[in-house]
């Protein structure tokens, strides 16, 4: 039996991942991942009202040159030594320095102030959750909230923009790279490429059972092969003009999640949302399976994806909290691609106990996914 489906899944990857088609999908990926990279290098230009000061480039170049690795509070005293913040390295202190000093400036602040940093971020983040109106917090998830971001008691600021872009923009490419491998496994248990494997079936005994087992196996494993050589396609393109500095800053030098309590590294922010991804992945795979076992039809089940999809990008423009907590949040568009995550504190309360939906939410999508695909297997065992 292992022989047959060894050779069954060569055959059916051969036929349903062809070099064209393997070629095109290698060519949209890295398409997709210049493109995101060079807007995200335009955003680094600097304007004044005679026009442009400095290119993309130019700005990331200073910043490589000029950024050292220091305290915030030695950050901050730099900084108010400058009549004005202009290049990245300077700016991203100031953002900082605004956001937690209700938009105050480096230069204002005395070193009394400065010396009270991290309190004031505590503050701000014991408020916001006081003020929550989608979640009424109890006394033990405001104090486990209150533990969680007083771990952060230094923070280093140096150059790390390549991971700011990288985590800020992966999740989108991944979104991406998701509805293309669910295209390209869609014909696995279609009704117009059933005839190729009959000779199989019918000389094997359980020939379909192997059958149906090595394209489940195909689809999955296909799908994983083709998700982390994309990862690491985009990884290596998004980080090229930034460089690799910076992985094991914490996230809470980036304005994106300086309020955020989870104590973590770029790179394992970065590790977080390519599991987060995978979640997804699965997720989107069962799916096409079992859109694929219950339509038949190539050209139908497309039209079903096509279709879930745009339920999705319609949700997500409903910025509603309680349709992506009840709903969008387990889904792959949100599940892969949300700053959300770090940020809103958004918990799940399941039999007496709290989670938080960072990691809530992909448990929950892969037990959706088991479902998926047991209920794929069940309609395949059917059609015998």
């Amino acid at each position: 039996m292992v022989v047959i489906v060894k050779a069954v899944i060569r055959v059916e990857s051969r036929r349903i991942l062809k070099k064209e088609v393997f070629f095109i999908f290698l060519a949209v990926v890295i398409l997709l991942s210049v493109s995101s990279t060079c807007q995200a290098v335009k955003r680094y230009e600097l304007w004044d009202e005679s026009g442009v000061v400095a290119s993309g480039r130019e700005n990331l170049k200073h910043g490589k040159e000029n950024a050292v690795s220091r305290s915030i509070e030695d950050a901050i005293v730099m900084c108010r030594g400058l009549e004005e913040a202009v290049y990245v390295e300077e700016t991203n202190i100031e953002k900082l320095v605004a956001l937690n000093y209700q938009n105050k400036t480096a230069g204002a602040l005395s070193d009394a102030e400065i010396n009270l940093f991290f309190e004031n971020r505590l503050g701000e983040i014991e408020r916001r959750l006081d003020e929550n109106i989608n979640v009424d917090y109890t006394e033990s998830e405001k104090e486990r909230f209150r533990k969680e971001a007083e771990k952060l008691t230094s923070l280093t600021v140096g150059f790390s923009e390549g991971w700011k872009v990288l985590n800020r923009d992966i999740g989108r490419l991944i979104v991406i790279i998701s509805v293309m491998i669910s295209i390209i496994i869609m014909p696995l248990f279609t009704e117009e490429t059933q005839t190729g494997m009959q000779e199989l079936i019918r000389s094997a005994m359980k020939g379909k059972r192997q059958l149906d087992f090595a394209r489940i196996i195909t689809a999955y494993g296909m799908g994983s092969i083709l998700y982390f050589l994309a990862v690491f396609l985009c990884f290596l393109i998004k980080m090229m003009p930034f460089g690799f500095a910076g992985a094991n800053e914490y996230i809470q030098s980036s304005e994106n999640t300086f309020f955020s309590v989870f104590h973590i590294s770029y790179l394992q922010q970065f590790a977080w949302n390519c599991l987060r991804g995978y979640a997804a992945l699965i997720f989107v795979v069962s799916m096409t399976i079992l859109i694929s076992v219950m339509l038949e039809q190539v050209m139908a089940g497309y039209a079903a994806i096509c279709f879930f999809w745009g339920l999705l990008l319609i949700m997500d423009q409903m910025i509603s909290f309680e349709v992506n907590h009840m709903f969008a949040n387990f889904m792959p568009l949100r599940l892969a691609g949300s700053l959300d995550f770090y940020n809103r504190n958004e918990i799940y309360r399941v039999a007496g106990r709290t989670f938080d939906s960072i990691v809530w939410c992909p448990v929950v999508a892969l037990i959706l996914s088991v479902g998926m695909a047991v209920l794929a297997v069940w309609r395949l065992h059917g059609k015998r």
